[in-house]
């Protein structure tokens, strides 16, 4: 019970954190909002080692609950974006519920949403900052160069860590770290509306059990 309430705080911490820097005028817009997701992404990555999958699954609905609540009546700053729509946080606790569905392996967990916390939200802040001058269109939204170039680099070094301590064979270590962070990438292109959040670790963790 007690691992159940620190994962809890943990997020309710990184949440109170985006408010004050929101009213701080330290956080704005994309940034306050990748803020969270890289940080509670992360922070959730490693609950398998504190709580089971039953839990995670429990609390991941609850999370949905709450994520829908406070989107409806605008109660949190971070999960309003005025420029553009996007269920991003919806899909982020979708995405947590069904990995710990599809897997009970705790390294392929991990990997799954280290690729959309870290990966995904480093991608945003990259091309927002910097690949302004690079951009290309998937369907109706727009993508930057930068931004993509920057999730395979960091989906490389999750992975690239991760997959040393996996149940993975070493003949099938290279051929992943090649093949796997671009396919990623060209899936984090491909959805809108925040469904990226989804589909990222939903490809992850079926391929990591397709291949382990």
């Amino acid at each position: 019970m007690l691992a159940v309430i620190v994962c809890l705080a943990g997020v309710a911490a990184i949440l109170i954190a985006a408010e004050v820097l929101w009213r701080l005028k330290i956080l704005r817009g994309e940034y306050q909002r990748k803020f969270v997701h890289i940080g509670a992404g992360t922070f959730i990555a490693f609950w398998p080692w504190l709580i089971s999958f039953h839990d995670i699954q429990l609390i991941s609905l609850a999370m949905l609950a709450a994520i829908i609540f406070v989107q409806q009546y605008k109660l949190l700053h971070f999960t309003s974006e005025p420029k553009r729509l996007s269920y991003g946080f919806i899909f982020f606790a979708l995405a947590v519920l069904l990995v710990s569905l599809l897997t009970d392996n705790k390294l392929y967990f991990a990997l799954a949403i280290l690729n959309m916390s870290l990966a995904d939200g480093f991608a945003a802040l990259a091309g927002q900052r910097y690949g302004k001058n690079w951009r290309y269109l998937i369907l109706t939204h727009s993508k930057t160069v930068v931004g993509s170039m920057t999730f395979w680099f960091v989906s490389v070094c999750i992975l690239g860590v991760g997959l040393l301590f996996s149940n993975i064979l070493m003949p099938h270590y290279l051929p992943l770290l090649l093949f796997l962070p671009p396919l990623l990438a060209i899936v984090e292109n491909l959805p809108g509306i925040g469904s990226d959040n989804i589909f990222v670790p939903l490809a992850v963790v079926l391929i990591l059990k397709a291949v382990g």
